[in-house]
């Protein structure tokens, strides 16, 4: 550790890992299946994982990636509209949204049960799922869950159908957003019906949300970026012998919104747009899972079909203004229209030992083929004849003259990708004496993309021209594959003092895929890039150690790493507005993370906890373009040094099955900027954040009530930052996050 860490020498940890036993004065244990070796109890796991319950969540009307990051002081998201955002773990980032990049595979894995749903830049909103807890694994996972998991993984686990009882719950919410906000309103409801004694049963579940806008756009006097939600979700189990028990689940959402963003030169929560912005999200997942008993092992199958279509619309005016007709007023209203159309398909085998004997393991095969068709343009009615008067080019036509999609198109493009990878991996735990664990596991796994390209109008027919001097109305195309392989290997240690203290350490490799360039036009941008970059990998470096005190009243956890990140994917962005990626350079990733949690007394639990992270670049970034060169110790963008949670629980029995519970949690952000430097340009700084959130529940037998609020002191507002770089632009964009927002939460059981 650097002398960044020398100063850190205590800090608070994390409750909500730690659901409180009402009936007991102790520490419920929470087991978890992250190993894949069977269920554990998480205080015996030599990893730094955070488990957060679903009540943690759904008592402030919560439950989505931005809430389930203010529990995870590791975790940092950025996020810019529903289902458009960026999660980030341990400081492992180069990088923001870019909804438009095809190429920037994810750092963190994000999975629901076993089923990959990873997306750079647009992770799904997922309101319906069920859950029974979120398990956070931080550092690199890439043995067990491949090369996405560099950085960390993200397990949403779902309740399971139970074959014998019918029960379920309705709970509604309401809530008014204040600023330009307005009322909310949410209903979840489920039901678990048993179909055959102890043989099928299923679990359905349904959300339907619609929350407020709070951004008000000037253009027109309204608040644009509110959000409609409706998701379901049928999960069926069957016992089909006594060896087989099959799970399948289908899920589906449709979720439309806007962009939250605002103009730092205008007045708070305010924009100005004269389009509407919009972002759709319409995703479908179907999982089949098998789990048999085969004697000497356990064989579990996960197949996994994924479809999802999104669309992003955001406002080019200024950016078409300034670029193509010299900043002249009046604005032309341009629209930057992203579609993705996503298919992907997942298979796993693992066999995984049983219980019992000093031998714990897991061997298996994964497989994944998808597809990723990007198809975006620029829309501006009135275009083609202010350009004909502009430019003195009579009767111009942006669909004949530059084989844009349509006419009053500046730009259209397609960026089509095929993936295909395959992996096998194992690994073992051994213990020796009792007391000792030595573990050891290895992927070895193969990816292949083949990226097609085409770009028309008149900002991508520019490879040999400038949109002041058209000289080619030819489409620019590119075709390219890149194929990586390689091994992730891990080792750790753990020893047990006794069964309440564990100390443990591991080294582990992350690994991430190489991919493919788009063009950059050099007569336009004054620069060329490479066809294809890299893969870059990782070494993690952690020791900790695991603590249960007082007969378990207390629990204290703490962790310490180093990360060695080479070759890395660093994304140059060129003031001409395209970009490329290309390896260059090394990054550190230092950081101590402490958990603790309390029980009092059988009402009342308290926690708080914390994070230190120093990444930077351990050397000199040379990337071929001064202005975009990275200083040595520069620090990582999107990622705050310091981050906390302080959370507090308080029950008041009332007799009778009847209680009032009190709860309340604190969530604090350092500052974080948007870029390693400001030589580079586009570098702003995202503000520090603090969300008190606070709720009081009153439950009597099946029924409950609740009044909450989040955000209670407007101290989180920016979420992200994008500078600006156009003259008549009034300011960076500033992505808001939700302000006050206060209301009442009804539940019932049955």
């Amino acid at each position: 550790m650097n002398k960044h860490l020398m100063g850190l020498a205590i800090a608070g940890a994390f409750a909500a890992a730690h659901a409180q036993d009402k009936a007991s004065d102790k520490i419920e244990k929470v087991e978890v299946t992250a190993t894949r070796t069977g269920a554990a109890d998480v205080q015996q796991v030599p990893a730094a994982i955070t488990v957060i319950k679903p009540d943690s969540l759904t008592k402030y009307g919560q439950g989505n990636l931005g809430d389930i990051a203010n529990l995870v002081p590791a975790l940092s998201l950025q996020e810019q509209g529903a289902g458009v955002n960026n999660i980030t773990i341990r400081g492992l980032v180069v990088r923001g949204i870019v909804p438009s990049e095809v190429q920037d595979a994810s750092l963190v894995a994000v999975y629901i049960d076993e089923m990959p749903v990873t997306l750079k830049s647009g992770n799904p909103d997922l309101k319906v799922l069920d859950l029974e807890r979120i398990e956070v694994l931080q550092g690199p996972q890439g043995t067990l869950y491949g090369a996405g998991a560099m950085a960390g993984t993200v397990r949403q686990i779902t309740q399971k159908p139970e074959f014998n009882d019918f029960f379920g719950a309705v709970e509604a919410v309401a809530s008014q957003t204040s600023k330009f906000g307005g009322g909310n309103h949410n209903l979840r409801a489920t039901v678990n019906v048993p179909v055959k004694k102890d043989a099928l049963a299923l679990r359905v579940t349904g959300y339907t949300g619609s929350d407020s806008g709070y951004v008000l756009n000037q253009a027109n006097g309204k608040t644009d970026n509110d959000v409609s939600t409706n998701q379901g979700r049928i999960a069926a189990r069957l016992r089909a012998t006594p060896d087989l028990l099959i799970d399948a689940s289908v899920t589906a959402s449709n979720i439309k919104g806007g962009i939250n963003d605002a103009y730092s030169g205008l007045a708070p929560y305010t924009t100005s747009s004269l389009i509407q912005q919009a972002s759709k999200d319409s995703l479908q997942l179907y999982n089949l899972t098998l789990n048999y008993d085969a004697g000497v092992a356990n064989l579990v199958s996960s197949t996994s079909y994924l479809q999802r279509d999104t669309l992003y619309i955001n406002s080019g005016q200024y950016k078409a203004t300034a670029f193509i007709f010299g900043g002249q007023l009046p604005l032309i209203a341009s629209s930057y229209v992203i579609g993705n159309k996503i298919t992907n398909f997942a298979q796993e085998f693992r066999l995984q030992s049983k219980a019992g004997g000093p031998l714990k393991w897991t061997a298996g095969a994964f497989y994944t083929q998808g597809k990723r068709d990007l198809r975006q343009d620029q829309p501006t009615p009135g275009f083609d004849a202010r350009f004909a008067i502009a430019k003195n080019f009579p009767g111009y036509n942006s669909q004949l003259n530059d084989n844009a999609f349509t006419p009053d198109d500046y730009f259209s493009g397609t960026q089509n990708i095929d993936s295909k990878e395959a992996a096998v991996f194992a690994e073992a735990t051994y213990t020796v004496w009792d007391k000792l664990d030595l573990t050891s596991g290895l992927r070895l796994f193969r990816g292949t993309q083949d990226f097609d390209l085409k770009f028309s109008g008149l900002f991508g027919n520019l490879f040999n021209s400038t949109p002041a001097k058209p000289q080619s109305s030819i489409p620019e195309t590119s075709n390219s594959s890149e194929t990586s392989k390689g091994a992730n290997p891990r080792f750790a240690a753990a020893y047990r003092l006794d069964q309440d203290h564990t100390l443990y350490a591991s080294a582990g490799k992350g690994f991430r895929y190489g991919g493919n360039n788009q063009p950059v036009p050099f007569d336009f941008c004054g620069q060329n890039a490479p066809s294809t970059f890299a893969p870059d990998s990782l070494w993690n470096f952690e020791a900790g150690s695991k603590n249960t005190l007082f007969d378990r009243r207390v629990i204290v956890n703490a962790s310490a790493y180093l990360i060695k990140w080479k070759d890395v994917q660093v994304f140059n962005k060129l003031p001409c507005t395209y970009y490329f990626t290309q390896n260059a350079g090394k990054i550190r990733s230092e950081g101590v993370e402490l958990e603790t949690f309390f029980k009092i007394s059988r009402q009342a639990s308290i926690g708080v906890s914390a994070t230190f992270n120093h990444a930077y670049a351990a050397e000199k970034v040379v990337t071929g373009i001064a202005a975009q060169n990275i200083p040595e110790d520069a620090r990582v963008p999107y990622s705050p040094k310091f981050a906390a949670t302080a959370v507090a629980n308080y029950s008041i029995p009332l007799g009778a099955g009847e209680e009032v519970a009190l709860s309340a949690n604190l969530a604090h952000r350092g500052e974080s900027y948007t870029n390693f430097a400001a030589s580079q340009g586009s570098y702003s700084r995202i503000p520090s954040s603090n969300t008190v959130n606070a709720t009081a529940i009153y439950r009597n037998g099946l029924y409950e009530i609740g009044l909450f609020g989040t955000n209670l002191t407007n101290g989180a507002k920016i979420s992200d930052v994008t500078t600006n770089t156009i003259a008549i632009q009034p300011g960076d964009n500033l992505y808001m996050i939700r302000p006050r927002t206060v209301g009442v939460r009804v539940k019932a059981r049955f």
